[in-house]
């Protein structure tokens, strides 16, 4: 992938990228019965589904916080900026960079990261009435 990919996302729309951001908010609202959750819960959801063991009430910081890592490599493979590449003895996922990240701007960094989650869950979305 051409190392410019993370700036053609960055010209996504941003009323456009907004709709998805409400929609899923609201998607995920209506199925866990609380507040819109975040950017943060979110990726900690995503990590908890790709590790694939359901959600433990008692994890340690360090366990969420591993599991929101998981949930933002899963997030940005759905926009092949990294790949999984292998696995490690405890289970955890080997991630590879696709692209050249540059310095971007902590309103960039959100952007992407709003994108890369609505990527991700595109296709539950489209399934869902």
């Amino acid at each position: 992938m051409p190392d410019d990919l993370i700036h053609r996302y960055l010209q996504t729309d941003d009323a456009e990228l907004d709709a998805h951001w409400q929609r899923l908010q609201g998607w995920l609202q209506q199925r866990l019965g609380r507040k819109r959750p975040g950017i943060e819960a979110i990726l900690f959801l995503i990590g908890i589904q790709e590790r694939g063991h359901g959600y433990e009430p008692d994890l340690a910081r360090e366990a969420k916080q591993d599991l929101i890592m998981e949930g933002t490599y899963h997030a940005f493979a759905a926009l092949d900026v990294y790949r999984r590449v292998g696995m490690e003895a405890n289970g955890a996922w080997i991630w590879e960079r696709m692209v050249t990240l540059p310095k971007l701007s902590v309103e960039e960094q959100e952007k992407l990261l709003r994108l890369a989650i609505v990527r991700y869950f595109e296709p539950i979305l489209e399934a869902s009435p």
